[in-house]
């Protein structure tokens, strides 16, 4: 006699199906698309790690390793932004705000050897990829392009957010010989007076135009070896509202120079990360609407993709919180400038929030002690409010519950099949994030 898995299975089969990415045990037509999910920050990359899957169909969460996270050299930066800065708060409560402090080790590791040896830790503890970001503006550190070397020659995949506004063209190609598979720059705006005003640089007058500088070459440098995917990222708020086309009116100028380069842009709507204050419904209905249109069209015929990433918009409008526990912290690492490891990659290097310290402990120490379990078991005990409404592990945690949903009637063989199905797909280039 045939378990439901096996006649589940068989009706995926007969049917032709694919499995919906974004839905546990959902499985839909091949003219729907499943595939498109699949991408950078895909909630669904986890089923491509064994350790993962496994643990989640157990249902033991907690025993859940990280494979991916983000490396905080520095809480140092050349802006003092407006969004507000999801840093902003710990680094006032660190005394890190006003002034950069490049002696102090809870704002700056003091050493490529002191960073390189917390890689060293990550990769003992089988992480798979690693976000170089801040806390600041990561080339603020010195030696950030050597440390970038030192990460993809240990066989980790490697991410690179920074605005560009802060770093010479030959650092920029030396970060490019390492091969990240993607770099980021914060762009924000188009115009200089928008510019300034969103990010209260240190060099204003050159801000602007040193990052879209930086864009350029790491466009060129795309061209030149493909495997390095480059976008450009916008955060929405009431300072640039006005300013998204000339971002895509910028981004276009780049193009018509290099000839291409420029793989995606990304706008997405600010949070507050630390307070109940967030943006109002129609900003974001209005600023949706001008990514939508007039953005789109901008960049058309550019090879640009725009990412308009409609689940912020959402999640601000209204509660998208579809689960009482967050199951998928333990996806993510977040290490900060002294080695501390956080609960999560959305605490920001919050000193609440100390887990560890990974100088001190391995990652599974951290990741197994009973002060992380702690911390975990007080933050659902309020339902998450402590957390932004879409933070990074959100959308995982809204599978997560909807995984727990098939468990309880007795349906968890369709998360299995949904997972293996998946697995026998060719593995998305981003799976590591």
């Amino acid at each position: 006699m045939k378990t439901k898995k096996q006649e589940f299975k068989e009706k995926v089969t007969i049917e032709n199906l694919l499995p919906d990415p974004s839905t546990p045990g959902r499985f839909v037509g091949h003219d729907a698309g499943a595939q498109d999910g699949i991408g950078h920050l895909s909630p669904n990359s986890w089923v491509f790690h064994d350790q993962v899957a496994s643990k989640v169909i157990e249902g033991d969460y907690l025993g859940i390793m990280p494979f991916s996270g983000e490396f905080v050299t520095t809480m140092n930066c050349s802006n003092r932004c407006s969004i507000p800065c999801s840093y902003e708060v710990a680094k006032k409560i660190e005394g890190l705000w006003e002034k950069n402090q490049f002696s102090n080790p809870i704002a700056q590791m003091q050493s490529l050897g002191f960073a390189e040896m917390l890689v060293d830790r990550l990769v003992e503890a089988g992480v798979k990829g690693l976000t170089l970001t801040g806390g600041g503006e990561p080339f603020l550190f010195t030696g950030l392009e050597e440390l970038a070397h030192y990460v993809t020659s240990n066989g980790i995949d490697l991410v690179v957010y920074t605005n560009g506004n802060s770093v010479s063209k030959s650092r920029i190609n030396r970060l490019l010989e390492a091969e990240p598979m993607l770099v980021r720059v914060s762009l924000n705006a188009g115009t200089k007076d928008v510019y300034n005003a969103f990010h209260s640089p240190l060099n204003p007058e050159h801000a602007l135009d040193n990052s879209l500088d930086t864009i350029e070459t790491l466009a060129r440098g795309s061209i030149l070896n493909p495997k390095i995917s480059v976008g450009v990222g916008v955060v929405i708020n009431k300072v640039n509202e006005g300013d998204l086309v000339e971002v895509a009116y910028r981004l276009r100028d780049i193009t018509e120079k290099t000839g291409g380069g420029i793989g995606f842009v990304t706008y997405r709507p600010a949070f507050n990360y630390f307070g109940s204050e967030q943006l109002k419904c129609d900003i974001l209905d209005r600023t949706h609407e001008i990514v939508e249109t007039e953005v789109r069209e901008a960049l058309r015929g550019t090879g640009i993709k725009v990412s308009n990433v409609t689940s912020r918009y959402l999640a601000l409008k209204q509660d998208t919180r579809y689960y009482n526990a967050c199951r998928a912290s333990g996806l993510f690492y977040e290490v900060a400038p002294s080695g501390n490891l956080h609960l999560c990659c959305d605490r920001n290097c919050h000193r609440d929030y100390i887990i560890g310290n990974l100088s001190r402990q391995s990652l599974a120490e951290i990741w197994q002690s009973q002060q992380r379990i702690d911390m975990i078991h007080e933050t659902d005990s309020d339902y998450c409010k402590t957390c932004p409404p879409a933070c990074k592990p959100h959308l995982v945690n809204n599978q997560f519950a909807q995984i727990e949903a098939l468990r309880d009637a007795g349906e968890l063989y369709k998360v299995e099949v949904w997972i293996e199905s998946q697995r026998a797909m060719p593995k998305p280039k981003m799976v590591n994030f």
